[in-house]
């Protein structure tokens, strides 16, 4: 029997940042998806994601699976290692700098689910984007946006990140992309806050690239951001 709701299994990589931590599962918690867990990996000297997960289990609802890494794992390896050992059929990942609304799940998954297509996995075209920096918000150019991509899991075994902190994920895209099992999704970029904050992998030089090709969004625009973010 096909499951109307498969397990979605979120990948949550982080590292010390116990206020991120904090939103990415409060995001996470938000979800209408029914049927999904988090996967929280964090590195031993982490002393603060520990706490906040078992803070966040006080919702018996919640599904969290914790994973204690070696200090010294990429990224790319952490996120291989949280796909193997989670339990879900597809896999979203959730990057712990950015904030997520509340159909984001529900809304990629289903966005794949095309009759008479095989997509396997789903990506945004169309984000917003947040520089905490000077406080502005921009409505992001056309462009797969690695960090939103939701895939079948199988797909992730076959095809593991790379072993490095930075484009380890870019080669999954061309693979998905290459053999027409990607949906990208440009009319949704509300379900999408990427958030340049300072502590980032990619420095602010990589962030203003993207920003110096996106539109600058009005003061009422701006202005409903920040509120979302400051909530």
């Amino acid at each position: 029997m096909k499951l109307t709701h498969p397990l979605i299994s979120c990948i949550c990589i982080t590292n010390n940042r116990p206020q991120l931590l904090k939103r990415a599962v409060a995001c996470f918690e938000s979800q209408n998806y029914p049927n999904k867990e988090l996967v929280v990996s964090y590195p031993k000297k982490d002393v603060f994601s520990p706490k906040i997960i078992r803070d966040a289990l006080q919702n018996e609802e919640l599904k969290i699976l914790q994973i204690e890494r070696e200090d010294e794992q990429s990224l790319g390896n952490a996120r291989n290692t949280a796909i193997n050992k989670c339990f879900g059929d597809y896999i979203c990942i959730w990057d712990d700098d950015d904030w997520y609304h509340p159909s984001r799940i529900s809304y990629q998954f289903n966005s794949m689910q095309i009759s008479g297509q095989r997509y396997q996995a789903s990506v945004l075209s169309r984000i917003l984007l947040y520089d905490s920096t000077t406080k502005e918000a921009y409505y992001s150019f056309s462009y797969t946006w690695d960090g939103t991509i939701l895939c079948r899991k199988e797909i992730l075994l076959q095809n593991q990140y790379a072993d490095t902190n930075k484009g380890e994920d870019s080669h999954v895209i061309t693979f998905l992309s290459g053999r027409k099992l990607l949906y990208e999704i440009d009319t949704a970029p509300f379900l999408y806050i990427y958030i340049y904050h300072g502590e980032n992998t990619w420095n602010y030089a990589h962030f203003e690239n993207f920003i110096n090709k996106s539109q600058v969004l009005d003061k009422e625009a701006n202005d409903r951001i920040l509120l979302i973010l400051n909530n």
